[in-house]
């Protein structure tokens, strides 16, 4: 068996133990961190670590720190910093054991537990970049978690190599924190002390997507929060219940993997003249819902708007009997400040599913039901300050013609300005790897901002796989062993120039 070959076997082991921890976070707890999946996943990472002879520590939040010295050159060189998330997002599902594929010829995956969805270069020409390897993906129902257990698998195996082979490496402090989804930063101030005092000064989160990326900069980020008042019951015919579901994709990859939310789906059916008498989008995988709808063609209708992106995971299904959903007439009117928000033209992008590179979104992805009316949360992301004012004062118009209630609630900052004085980050990365290496701004948010505000400059690296948060996500055992290749020499050359 090559060192390759090895040290993919190795990173997948470490990867299998990791996704079986399920680790989800939950925005509607108060607790930190948020699920006691988190604190288990915490305090197995602690005690792998401590078998590589790193010294760890956890704390009360589920950050678990651990130290590994420096050797050769970098003995006495300040410690770097490697970062992870423990959480996942909302829907991911702890899985036992990964399917690994024979080297792909770029056919459609063979998902057990979802045989409709195609996932092959014909459905996502993207995924070349993965031709001719093994694929590590799971059943195919939900997703098991590369966002970021790919990142702590790609930590554990490379701090292990650092620790066995006595090359050069800088002291390497690794942390995982908990509830980075749900971007919940009240568990960082412990985590910066700590870096304050091993005198980390610079370092990495491992949480990027695509492969040999090397991020300096992410999206400015805020929640728009509009409220359409009780309108009334909304009265019907003959209403048919329905669920709807979209294509599951991450922000950072809708355009690609043509994301559509089932709120989008309804507001498309209502511009149809289709009698959206109720919807509520899921609990747990967002971009699906249940919507009970009016008049005698209201299923052909849904199969007219749902097919077309049947192969990248969308259905529908009737529901007999119908759920118990408040018919509000409020709905209507959410419905058609959504179509207008998706299909105007104020002169910058505003789908989720258009946007790609430098184009930022405004992203309607959940209406629920609320005391006194429905609610409709909007994703906004820009990489610039400007162009964060203009979607907010887009908002803000569309909001007054419809007469309805906009509120704010304020993510993440673009972490670009405050990294320009750290080009290290990129130089070093970008000569570590190879020619795959590309510097490009995360469709995203790391959840750096803390650590940024206190002068530690933190960049993030790429892990490598396809379709975050989605139940098509994979990865391969190349690009796993490439990686942690890539960081090993990262660890080399950080030890020998500091």
């Amino acid at each position: 068996m090559s060192d390759r070959e090895a040290i993919a076997r190795r990173c997948l082991e470490n990867l299998e133990s990791v996704v079986a921890i399920d680790s989800q976070s939950d925005e509607s707890s108060d607790a930190v961190p948020s699920t006691p999946g988190q604190l288990e996943l915490a305090r197995a990472v602690g005690a792998a670590f401590e078998k590589l002879g790193a010294t760890v520590a956890l704390d009360d939040f589920a950050n678990v720190f651990a130290l590994l010295p420096g050797a050769g050159a970098g003995a006495d060189r300040p410690p770097l910093a490697l970062m992870v998330h423990l959480d996942t997002a909302k829907g991911t599902r702890a899985v036992p054991r990964l399917l690994v594929t024979d080297p792909w010829d770029g056919a459609p995956i063979a998902f057990p537990a979802n045989p409709d969805i195609r996932v092959g270069v014909d459905t996502y020409p993207e995924t070349r970049a993965f031709l001719g390897q093994r694929l590590v993906h799971g059943p195919g129902d939900a997703p098991f978690g590369l966002d970021d257990k790919l990142g702590l698998a790609e930590c554990l195996t490379v701090i292990g190599l650092a620790a066995e082979d006595g090359g050069d490496r800088p002291p390497v402090l690794f942390v995982g924190r908990p509830d980075e989804e749900i971007g919940r930063f009240t568990a960082l101030a412990h985590v910066v002390e700590v870096l304050r005092e091993h005198g980390v000064r610079r370092g990495y989160t491992v949480d990027g997507i695509a492969p040999f990326e090397v991020n300096v900069e992410n999206f400015n980020a805020a929640r728009a929060i509009l409220r359409f008042p009780w309108a009334g019951e909304a009265p019907a015919e003959a209403p048919v219940a329905v669920r709807l579901g979209g294509v599951n994709t991450h922000g950072a990859t809708a355009k690609a993997e043509g994301y559509r939310s089932a709120l989008r789906l309804a507001a498309e059916l209502r511009e149809m003249g289709v009698g959206v008498l109720a919807f509520a989008s899921d609990d747990v995988r967002e971009c699906d819902g249940i919507a009970i709808l009016d008049g005698p063609d209201a299923l052909a209708a849904v199969e007219r708007v749902v097919a077309p992106h049947r192969p990248r995971g969308a259905s529908w299904a009737r529901l007999e009997p119908a759920p118990e959903l408040r018919r509000d007439r409020a709905v209507d009117a959410a419905l058609a400040f959504v179509h207008d928000l998706l299909f105007g033209d104020p002169g910058f992008v505003v789908q989720c599913e258009a946007s790609a590179g430098r184009d930022g979104y405004s992203n309607p992805y959940r209406l629920v039901a609320e005391d006194g009316g429905v609610r409709v949360d909007v994703r906004v992301r820009d990489f610039t300050k400007d162009g964060m004012r203009r979607r907010r004062e887009h908002l803000a118009a569309l909001a007054s013609r419809h007469g309805v209630e906009l509120g704010w609630e304020e993510q993440y900052v673009n972490m670009g300005p405050r990294l320009a004085a750290a080009p290290e980050l990129v130089d070093q990365a970008r000569r570590a790897g190879d020619d795959r290496v590309v510097v490009q701004p995360i469709r995203g948010g790391t959840g750096v901002d803390p650590f940024l505000d206190a002068g530690i400059a933190i960049g993030n690296l790429g892990t490598g796989y396809f379709a975050p948060e989605s139940e098509k996500e994979f990865t391969s055992l190349e690009t796993m062993a490439d990686h942690v290749l890539w960081l090993r020499r990262l660890l080399a050359l950080v030890a020998r120039e500091g």
